[in-house]
């Protein structure tokens, strides 16, 4: 059950099954908005707004559902823009995160007049959710649209921005951020970013891929409703149909 580090909740997460990876094949929308969507279907609560949540808290989540999926070690490969070689590098979720811990800043302080707000030296800032980063995924000029919705007048325009900037960085730290790694092609240190939504719908996605072609095997072969098959958890619907793919190969 992770521990979000900004709100300090504590959210329990089902395992996905095959209603989950239809959603993932069938639904339209930039990773966030997607993300959002399987969030709200694996937490055992629909009480919680989940595009209120920080982006902070939004992308460790994602970690947990990818990390209980997958395992903990994440390969990452990127294109060394000295030479056009491979470079790959590994990381382990809970080593990556382990720097994600939120701090106070000298000055801030709740705005009583605006719940979610705050403020410092005259200025004003919220924190940006998940929600926001949907909003603003497919805009030109996403960070202008993003200080527009997190910044009032006054922090946007004053010479206290760089402050409250570092002020929103402190109190929740990016996940989402570059990673280094050394090319073996032509030995140039790389840097790469991590677009955390991007990278863990992107695998899950991929997992699901074959979710019609095995709901469409185990039917033929058991005569189970569809609805049925996809209750199964991924794993044993995945072996159900690797075993019938097997009694097929034996009798050809």
């Amino acid at each position: 059950m992770p521990c979000l580090p900004v709100s300090g909740a504590n959210i329990a997460l089902r395992t996905p099954d095959g209603t989950d990876d239809m959603l993932l094949q069938e639904t339209v929308g930039n990773p966030v908005e997607i993300g959002l969507t399987l969030l709200q279907r694996l937490a055992d609560t629909d009480e919680r707004d989940w595009a209120a949540l920080t982006v902070t808290d939004f992308e460790v989540l994602l970690l947990a559902i990818r990390a209980a999926r997958f395992g903990q070690n994440l390969a990452l490969g990127f294109a060394c823009p000295a030479c056009g070689g491979r470079v790959e590098v590994n990381i382990r979720i809970d080593d990556y995160l382990a720097g994600v811990e939120p701090r106070t800043f000298p000055g801030v302080a709740p705005d009583p007049s605006r719940p979610g707000w705050f403020h410092l030296d005259g200025a004003g800032f919220r924190l940006p959710t998940a929600g926001d980063q949907a909003a603003v995924a497919l805009l030109a000029n996403p960070a202008r649209h993003l200080a527009e919705r997190c910044l009032d007048d006054t922090a946007r325009h004053s010479r206290q921005r760089s402050r409250v900037e570092r002020a929103m960085a402190a109190m929740a730290p990016e996940v989402s951020r570059p990673i280094a790694g050394d090319c073996p092609a032509c030995g140039a240190a790389v840097r790469a970013p991590l677009h955390v939504a991007r990278v863990v719908l992107g695998e899950l996605g991929r997992a699901a891929a074959a979710v019609h072609d095995e709901v469409d095997l185990i039917a033929r072969a058991y005569h189970w409703a569809e609805a049925t098959i996809l209750a199964l958890p991924q794993e044993r619907r995945r072996a159900y149909a690797e075993r019938i793919r097997r009694a097929q190969a034996r009798a050809a």
